[in-house]
């Protein structure tokens, strides 16, 4: 606007010298990152990291879990049989369970 107007900065600015350095020094700020917003990307950073490490530790136990499911799954289907293949042999007797004893007080 200054050029339209044919007017010279120092005439412009003569008695608000104040504002123009106020305008420089937001503009000198704006340059720069501020500590605090340094601050903040550096825990983004870490946090997204953490979040990371756990996000595959979860992976890796639902992995683990899946595979003793399976386990457990076979074991019960064995269980299974070995009973069956009991009862029908017709040697094994069968004990009678465990007397509970009364609990004491």
């Amino acid at each position: 606007m200054l050029r339209e107007s044919g007017l010279r900065r120092d005439v412009a600015y003569g008695d608000h010298k104040d504002l123009v350095e106020e305008f420089q020094a937001r503009a000198r700020a704006q340059q720069s990152t501020p500590a605090v917003v340094q601050e903040l990307a550096g825990q983004n950073a870490e946090l997204k990291k953490k979040l990371a490490d756990a996000t595959g530790a979860l992976v890796r136990e639902q992995v683990v879990t899946a595979s003793l499911r399976r386990i457990i799954v076979e074991l019960d289907l064995e269980l299974d049989r070995a009973r069956e293949e009991l009862g029908q042999s017709g040697n094994v007797t069968r004990l009678p369970a465990p007397r509970r004893q009364p609990a004491r007080r």
